[in-house]
């Protein structure tokens, strides 16, 4: 029978190619990676950075050698000290290296920094901090979380959701405009700031313009929130896409052992793009009755009339796939990273692009499958993201940060990686 998603290598031959992985050894993240490493990319050429739980790590000739960067003690300390989730970035477009550090919360709450480099090397960064009540004095006892970064042609979009420090309940989501003329200058920022206290866990499209695009589920109706904010407006509109029901967990089974890495998996959208005139939305369900095991949800909207064009989803009869990223490469493909398992399988990378040149058939992932882990982590958890850019030097090809488990099951048997792929 025909069906949207993943096709078994073994009987259909990957249309995609993993031309090039590149592994970090110990040395290369400090012996500071985690089990929930949470890894991000950046790309300039042969220059890339990675970054996770709790290292930095550089290289100026595409992957062969790693220089470690401690985001501990690589800028000055303030607040409570680094923390745990980061993020990095590259603006092509202004050749700013911008990388993003959360720090630790106290009980008055805690700090994010944003730093820029022309260079990205050690010792060349400027930065600047934000509290919550930076962003609004109101925000008093609350600390900054799950961060996401983009760019659209003016200015660097930042999200985060909101806790209380006292119960660690979420309050709001907010999403944070700075000028990338402004920190391209070392100027001081000005900080737009936009905050909803219905959606958490935004996120934003990846190839936007003009227009910063982000977007959250609606646990009230089985539907996408869509947010619009144009560079040169100060308000946001929003827009809901009613889409296909989806189960929430539960994700990892009692009865197998392989499927425990999803312990922390949730429906959050973890990924989105903007290609071509469609927007696109990625995320987990748990297993159901069409879909033996927990599966990518992924739904496509027509950018110009908010209409749903479909819901190719990603999915297969034997394992499981869990967090997704996504984003369109130079051409406008949009290729995937995201990890399958269970099933007696350990977590296993793949990657792919979705295949939608024929218009009298049903998109289609195209994908290939990387490293598998040896072990399932200790801590029965994997991690809230992976990361992909599309590939600055060639057209088609996309470079993501993921990583497997070898040789055992703790954090000195982590290893990062850099992947490149091609349709």
């Amino acid at each position: 029978r025909h069906r949207r998603g993943f096709k078994r290598p073994e009987r259909q031959k990957a249309r995609t190619a993993i031309v090039d992985t590149k592994r970090l050894n110990s040395g290369d993240t400090g012996g500071q990676a985690a089990t929930i490493l949470e890894p991000a990319l950046a790309c300039s050429g042969k220059r890339i950075i990675v970054t996770g739980n709790w290292f930095c790590s550089r290289t100026t000739d595409g992957g062969d050698n790693w220089v470690f960067v401690d985001p501990y003690t690589e800028l000055p300390p303030a607040g409570a000290g680094f923390c745990c989730d980061q993020l990095i970035h590259y603006c092509s477009a202004r050749r700013l290296w911008i990388w993003l550090l959360q720090f630790s919360k106290t009980t008055q709450g805690n700090l994010i920094r944003v730093a820029v480099s022309s260079s990205g090397a050690p010792g060349t960064w400027t930065w600047w901090d934000t509290t919550p009540t930076d962003i609004d004095e109101q925000w008093s006892g609350t600390w900054l979380d799950y961060p996401d970064l983009a760019e659209s042609d003016n200015h660097l979009l930042l999200s985060f959701n909101v806790f209380s420090t006292t119960t660690d309940r979420w309050q709001r989501a907010v999403v944070l405009r700075l000028s990338l003329d402004q920190l391209k200058a070392r100027e001081a920022i000005s900080r737009e700031a936009w905050s909803t206290e219905e959606f958490g866990s935004l996120r934003f499209c990846r190839g936007m313009g003009s227009t910063a695009i982000f977007a959250s589920l609606s646990y009230f109706q089985p539907s996408i929130e869509v947010f619009r904010w144009p560079d040169d407006e100060e308000d946001v509109s929003q827009v809901s896409v009613a889409v296909r029901h989806w189960r929430d967990g539960p994700y990892a089974k009692p009865d197998d052992a392989t499927s425990q890495w999803m312990n922390r998996m949730d429906d959050r959208v973890l990924g989105a793009w903007e290609s071509g005139g469609v927007l696109g939305f990625v995320w987990v369900a748990s297993a159901d009755v069409q879909h033996p095991f927990p599966f990518v949800r992924v739904v496509r909207i027509r950018k110009s009339s908010n209409e749903l064009i479909d819901e190719p989803d990603l999915w297969n009869s034997d394992r499981a796939w869990a967090y997704p990223s996504v984003c369109p490469n130079q051409r406008g493909d949009v290729g995937i990273v995201a990890v399958c398992g269970a099933g007696g399988r350990h977590p296993t990378l793949g990657v792919g692009w979705l295949d939608d040149r024929e218009s009298n058939a049903l998109p289609n992932w195209q994908m290939a499958l990387g490293d598998a882990s040896s072990h399932q982590p200790h801590a029965r958890a994997w991690g809230d993201y992976l990361d992909i850019q599309p590939d600055p030097r060639r057209k088609t090809y996309w470079m993501a940060s993921a990583f497997t488990l070898q040789g055992g099951a703790g954090r000195a048997n982590i290893v990062p990686q850099v992947l490149t792929f091609k349709p």
